[in-house]
């Protein structure tokens, strides 16, 4: 059985929410890298799931793809298959929207730029939604945080996710004198600075100017 075959049901559900993400779909499977050897039946079926939870986002990406000026090439062949990939492999529901903001916005920005496109998608791929989370409250985008006892296994787990996101580039921390001899230190919005690249990255994950 062919990959288009295997994924009738997908691609059915596709075209059930609009024709041409349907089109989309058919013309884009061939260029999902290894995709024989990713198919499970959970994974198709919490894909079609996924795809009738975000029925109306995926319309109205839909119609901007429809109507963009970017060739229907470039995105079936280059930039579909990315996405398509996420969408099927991604284990945390939370970061789907996400995933389709980033696909919205390349139709929005009429974005060109294959390597910058794939450098976010990476990026929100090596991250877990509670990394973003945190992110998102040390950006001001949100005043949810995460609660921790002092000293606690959550505790530790936000520093580490304060020195992951300052190692891919997405902030800088100020350094302090507590910080000197890599002790450990907790930090806040007035420690950190959300660098160029980080700002870059959630305006490419995020609809309009933030958290919807």
């Amino acid at each position: 059985m062919t990959d288009k075959g295997i994924f009738n049901e997908v691609i059915q559900e596709g075209e059930t929410i609009n024709p041409y993400f349907g089109q989309i779909l058919e013309n884009g499977i061939d260029f999902v890298p290894y995709i024989g050897k990713l198919v499970q039946t959970v994974k198709i079926n919490r894909l079609v799931r996924r795809f009738k939870e975000h029925d109306k986002k995926i319309n109205f990406i839909s119609h901007l793809a429809a109507d963009s000026v970017l060739s229907s090439e470039y995105i079936s062949q280059r930039i579909f298959p990315i996405i398509f990939s996420d969408l099927f492999e991604e284990h945390e529901d939370a970061k789907i929207n996400l995933i389709l903001n980033g696909f919205e916005n390349v139709f929005i920005e009429e974005n060109r730029n294959e390597s910058v496109i794939i450098n976010f998608y990476d990026m929100l791929r090596n991250l877990r939604y509670l990394d973003l989370k945190r992110l998102f409250y040390l950006a001001g985008l949100t005043e949810e945080t995460i609660t921790f006892v002092q000293e606690s296994d959550v505790h530790g787990l936000i520093r580490n996710i304060d020195k992951r996101l300052e190692n891919n580039g997405l902030l800088n921390i100020k350094k302090t004198w507590e910080d000197i001899g890599d002790s450990d230190s907790d930090k806040d919005r007035d420690d950190i600075e959300i660098s160029l690249y980080g700002n870059k990255f959630l305006g490419f994950i995020l609809e309009g100017d933030g958290l919807k």
